[in-house]
Protein backbone atom coordinates (compact mmCIF):
# COMPACT_ATOMS: atom_id res chain seq x y z
CA UNK A 1 0.00 0.00 0.00
CA UNK A 2 1.14 3.40 -0.88
CA UNK A 3 1.86 5.85 1.78
CA UNK A 4 -0.04 9.23 1.59
CA UNK A 5 1.91 12.15 2.03
CA UNK A 6 -1.03 13.77 4.15
CA UNK A 7 -1.10 10.88 6.40
CA UNK A 8 2.90 10.91 7.47
CA UNK A 9 5.38 12.50 8.37
CA UNK A 10 8.17 10.61 6.71
CA UNK A 11 10.60 12.09 4.38
CA UNK A 12 9.08 12.99 0.58
CA UNK A 13 12.48 10.48 -0.46
CA UNK A 14 10.94 7.55 1.90
CA UNK A 15 7.58 8.21 0.53
CA UNK A 16 8.67 8.10 -3.48
CA UNK A 17 10.90 4.82 -2.95
CA UNK A 18 8.08 3.34 -0.89
CA UNK A 19 5.44 4.20 -3.76
CA UNK A 20 7.45 2.81 -6.60
CA UNK A 21 7.19 -0.81 -5.14
CA UNK A 22 3.27 -0.97 -5.59
CA UNK A 23 4.22 -0.83 -9.42
CA UNK A 24 3.72 0.95 -13.01
CA UNK A 25 0.29 1.53 -12.12
CA UNK A 26 0.69 2.92 -8.62
CA UNK A 27 1.53 5.87 -6.50
CA UNK A 28 4.92 6.71 -7.92
CA UNK A 29 3.77 7.79 -10.67
CA UNK A 30 0.59 9.87 -9.89
CA UNK A 31 3.39 11.59 -7.63
CA UNK A 32 5.48 12.17 -10.95
CA UNK A 33 2.78 13.40 -12.96
CA UNK A 34 1.79 15.86 -10.36
CA UNK A 35 5.54 16.85 -9.58
CA UNK A 36 6.36 17.57 -13.65
CA UNK A 37 2.93 19.26 -14.36
CA UNK A 38 3.83 21.53 -11.48
CA UNK A 39 7.38 21.99 -11.98
CA UNK A 40 6.77 23.02 -15.52
CA UNK A 41 4.07 25.31 -14.26
CA UNK A 42 6.53 27.12 -11.86
CA UNK A 43 9.08 26.95 -14.42
CA UNK A 44 6.25 28.84 -17.53
CA UNK A 45 5.87 31.33 -14.38
CA UNK A 46 9.45 31.79 -13.98
CA UNK A 47 10.16 32.35 -17.31
CA UNK A 48 7.49 34.82 -17.78
CA UNK A 49 8.61 36.79 -14.85
CA UNK A 50 12.37 36.78 -15.97
CA UNK A 51 10.93 37.88 -19.57
CA UNK A 52 8.98 40.52 -18.04
CA UNK A 53 11.62 42.42 -15.78
CA UNK A 54 14.10 42.16 -18.96
CA UNK A 55 11.64 44.00 -21.01
CA UNK A 56 11.46 46.86 -18.47
CA UNK A 57 15.39 46.69 -17.90
CA UNK A 58 16.57 47.15 -20.93
CA UNK A 59 13.79 49.94 -22.17
CA UNK A 60 14.75 51.63 -18.59
CA UNK A 61 18.52 51.29 -18.65
CA UNK A 62 18.98 50.63 -22.59
CA UNK A 63 21.08 47.08 -23.36
CA UNK A 64 24.31 48.31 -22.13
CA UNK A 65 23.61 49.47 -18.58
CA UNK A 66 20.90 46.75 -17.67
CA UNK A 67 23.04 43.95 -16.13
CA UNK A 68 21.26 40.59 -15.09
CA UNK A 69 21.30 41.31 -11.69
CA UNK A 70 18.74 44.27 -12.54
CA UNK A 71 16.41 41.64 -13.71
CA UNK A 72 16.93 39.17 -11.24
CA UNK A 73 15.99 42.08 -8.48
CA UNK A 74 13.10 42.84 -10.74
CA UNK A 75 11.55 39.30 -10.74
CA UNK A 76 12.38 37.87 -7.47
CA UNK A 77 14.35 35.03 -9.42
CA UNK A 78 17.79 33.73 -9.02
CA UNK A 79 20.59 34.31 -11.57
CA UNK A 80 21.34 30.64 -11.53
CA UNK A 81 18.01 29.87 -13.08
CA UNK A 82 18.36 32.76 -15.32
CA UNK A 83 21.57 31.98 -16.81
CA UNK A 84 20.02 27.85 -17.33
CA UNK A 85 17.17 29.06 -18.83
CA UNK A 86 18.78 31.91 -21.40
CA UNK A 87 22.44 31.73 -21.50
CA UNK A 88 23.69 35.54 -20.87
CA UNK A 89 22.49 38.52 -21.56
CA UNK A 90 22.43 38.63 -25.63
CA UNK A 91 20.37 35.04 -24.89
CA UNK A 92 17.60 36.69 -22.89
CA UNK A 93 17.10 39.64 -24.91
CA UNK A 94 16.82 37.21 -27.86
CA UNK A 95 13.88 35.19 -25.76
CA UNK A 96 12.10 38.38 -25.47
CA UNK A 97 12.27 39.01 -29.62
CA UNK A 98 11.28 34.77 -29.79
CA UNK A 99 8.25 35.56 -27.36
CA UNK A 100 7.33 38.47 -29.79
CA UNK A 101 7.94 36.49 -32.94
CA UNK A 102 5.84 33.51 -31.74
CA UNK A 103 2.90 36.01 -31.74
CA UNK A 104 3.07 37.32 -34.83
CA UNK A 105 3.23 33.96 -35.99
CA UNK A 106 0.52 32.04 -34.47
CA UNK A 107 -1.63 32.48 -37.78
CA UNK A 108 0.68 30.63 -39.99
CA UNK A 109 1.35 28.12 -37.63
CA UNK A 110 -2.62 27.70 -37.07
CA UNK A 111 -3.00 27.72 -41.07
CA UNK A 112 0.08 24.76 -41.21
CA UNK A 113 -2.04 22.96 -38.61
CA UNK A 114 -5.06 23.12 -40.30
CA UNK A 115 -4.78 23.73 -43.73
CA UNK A 116 -8.35 23.35 -45.15
CA UNK A 117 -9.59 25.73 -42.50
CA UNK A 118 -8.76 28.84 -43.75
CA UNK A 119 -8.33 30.13 -47.57
CA UNK A 120 -5.05 31.73 -48.44
CA UNK A 121 -6.15 34.98 -48.89
CA UNK A 122 -7.39 34.98 -45.17
CA UNK A 123 -4.41 32.87 -43.78
CA UNK A 124 -2.13 35.93 -44.84
CA UNK A 125 -4.23 38.85 -43.92
CA UNK A 126 -4.25 37.01 -40.57
CA UNK A 127 -0.23 36.80 -40.40
CA UNK A 128 0.65 40.48 -41.94
CA UNK A 129 -2.42 41.66 -39.50
CA UNK A 130 -0.72 40.08 -36.36
CA UNK A 131 3.10 40.90 -37.79
CA UNK A 132 1.75 44.54 -37.59
CA UNK A 133 -0.03 44.51 -34.31
CA UNK A 134 3.81 43.39 -32.69
CA UNK A 135 5.99 45.55 -34.91
CA UNK A 136 3.91 48.80 -34.40
CA UNK A 137 3.09 48.20 -30.68
CA UNK A 138 5.65 51.06 -28.86
CA UNK A 139 7.46 48.16 -26.65
CA UNK A 140 8.64 46.70 -29.70
CA UNK A 141 9.15 49.42 -31.57
CA UNK A 142 11.50 50.52 -28.42
CA UNK A 143 13.25 47.70 -28.23
CA UNK A 144 13.50 47.68 -32.42
CA UNK A 145 15.29 51.10 -31.61
CA UNK A 146 17.28 49.67 -28.99
CA UNK A 147 19.04 46.99 -31.16
CA UNK A 148 19.74 49.19 -34.26
CA UNK A 149 21.63 51.74 -31.64
CA UNK A 150 23.51 48.59 -29.44
CA UNK A 151 24.08 45.98 -32.35
CA UNK A 152 27.35 48.30 -33.78
CA UNK A 153 29.26 47.47 -29.94
CA UNK A 154 27.20 43.93 -29.44
CA UNK A 155 27.07 42.26 -32.80
CA UNK A 156 26.00 39.02 -30.67
CA UNK A 157 23.34 41.01 -29.73
CA UNK A 158 22.41 41.67 -33.56
CA UNK A 159 22.83 38.05 -34.43
CA UNK A 160 20.94 36.63 -31.69
CA UNK A 161 18.11 38.83 -32.23
CA UNK A 162 18.08 37.92 -35.98
CA UNK A 163 17.74 34.51 -35.55
CA UNK A 164 15.21 34.54 -33.00
CA UNK A 165 12.68 37.17 -34.74
CA UNK A 166 13.58 38.50 -38.42
CA UNK A 167 14.97 34.89 -39.56
CA UNK A 168 12.16 33.12 -37.95
CA UNK A 169 9.22 35.13 -39.11
CA UNK A 170 10.33 34.69 -43.02
CA UNK A 171 10.92 30.89 -42.73
CA UNK A 172 7.66 30.13 -40.92
CA UNK A 173 6.00 32.31 -43.96
CA UNK A 174 8.80 30.35 -46.50
CA UNK A 175 7.37 27.22 -45.39
CA UNK A 176 4.04 27.99 -45.83
CA UNK A 177 4.33 29.31 -49.20
CA UNK A 178 5.82 25.56 -50.48
CA UNK A 179 3.28 24.11 -48.98
CA UNK A 180 0.78 26.09 -50.84
CA UNK A 181 3.19 25.26 -53.79
CA UNK A 182 2.98 21.81 -53.48
CA UNK A 183 -0.71 21.91 -53.02
CA UNK A 184 -1.16 23.68 -56.36
CA UNK A 185 -2.57 26.51 -54.83
CA UNK A 186 1.05 28.90 -55.24
CA UNK A 187 3.01 28.86 -58.42
CA UNK A 188 6.38 26.94 -58.25
CA UNK A 189 9.47 29.82 -57.05
CA UNK A 190 11.60 31.00 -54.39
CA UNK A 191 9.49 31.00 -51.05
CA UNK A 192 12.34 32.26 -49.07
CA UNK A 193 12.69 35.41 -51.36
CA UNK A 194 9.21 35.89 -51.89
CA UNK A 195 8.33 35.80 -47.75
CA UNK A 196 11.48 38.41 -47.35
CA UNK A 197 10.12 40.95 -50.06
CA UNK A 198 6.19 40.46 -48.38
CA UNK A 199 7.03 40.80 -45.18
CA UNK A 200 9.01 44.14 -46.31
CA UNK A 201 5.70 45.16 -48.24
CA UNK A 202 3.69 45.15 -45.27
CA UNK A 203 5.79 47.35 -43.31
CA UNK A 204 5.91 49.66 -46.20
CA UNK A 205 6.94 53.08 -44.73
CA UNK A 206 4.91 53.08 -41.54
CA UNK A 207 7.24 51.13 -39.61
CA UNK A 208 10.38 53.18 -40.28
CA UNK A 209 8.12 56.42 -39.59
CA UNK A 210 7.14 55.03 -36.36
CA UNK A 211 10.41 54.22 -35.40
CA UNK A 212 11.80 57.09 -35.79
CA UNK A 213 8.44 59.47 -34.62
CA UNK A 214 7.73 61.54 -37.92
CA UNK A 215 3.94 62.58 -37.50
CA UNK A 216 1.40 60.76 -35.66
CA UNK A 217 1.34 57.21 -35.12
CA UNK A 218 -0.26 55.56 -37.80
CA UNK A 219 -4.26 54.81 -38.32
CA UNK A 220 -5.36 51.25 -37.86
CA UNK A 221 -7.15 51.91 -41.17
CA UNK A 222 -4.06 52.85 -42.44
CA UNK A 223 -2.13 49.77 -41.64
CA UNK A 224 -4.87 47.92 -43.01
CA UNK A 225 -4.71 48.70 -46.11
CA UNK A 226 -0.89 48.74 -46.51
CA UNK A 227 -1.69 45.18 -45.35
CA UNK A 228 -4.42 44.33 -47.71
CA UNK A 229 -2.13 45.85 -50.71
CA UNK A 230 0.72 43.67 -49.69
CA UNK A 231 -1.33 40.33 -49.41
CA UNK A 232 -2.98 41.35 -52.54
CA UNK A 233 0.21 42.07 -54.49
CA UNK A 234 1.95 38.65 -53.22
CA UNK A 235 -1.23 36.44 -54.43
CA UNK A 236 -1.46 38.64 -57.55
CA UNK A 237 1.97 36.98 -58.42
CA UNK A 238 1.91 33.30 -56.68
CA UNK A 239 -1.84 32.40 -57.02
CA UNK A 240 -1.81 29.77 -59.72
CA UNK A 241 -4.37 30.36 -62.03
CA UNK A 242 -6.45 27.89 -64.05
CA UNK A 243 -5.63 27.90 -68.01
CA UNK A 244 -7.39 30.16 -69.97
CA UNK A 245 -9.31 29.00 -72.86
CA UNK A 246 -6.91 29.30 -75.56
CA UNK A 247 -4.36 27.64 -73.74
CA UNK A 248 -6.24 24.85 -73.22
CA UNK A 249 -7.42 24.22 -76.61
CA UNK A 250 -4.06 24.77 -78.21
CA UNK A 251 -3.04 21.97 -75.57
CA UNK A 252 -6.04 20.15 -76.85
CA UNK A 253 -4.53 20.27 -80.33
CA UNK A 254 -0.86 19.23 -79.97
CA UNK A 255 -2.42 16.07 -77.84
CA UNK A 256 -4.14 15.09 -80.73
CA UNK A 257 -1.33 16.00 -83.19
CA UNK A 258 0.62 13.61 -80.65
CA UNK A 259 -2.25 11.38 -80.31
CA UNK A 260 -2.42 11.00 -85.15
CA UNK A 261 1.17 10.76 -85.29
Amino acid sequence: MCVSSRSSRLPEVYLIVHCAATGPGGGMNRISKRQRAGAAGRGARRRAAFLAAAREAFLAKGYAAATLDDVVRRSGGSRATLYKQFGDKAGLFAAIIAELCAEMTAPLREAGERPQARAPRAALLAFATAFMRVMMAPASLALYRLVVAEAGRFPELGRAVYRAGPKVAAARLAAYLRAGAAAGAFTAGDADLRARHFLEMVKGDLHFRALIGLGPQPSRREVDRCVRAAVDSLLNGISARPPSRASARRRRRAAAARGAS
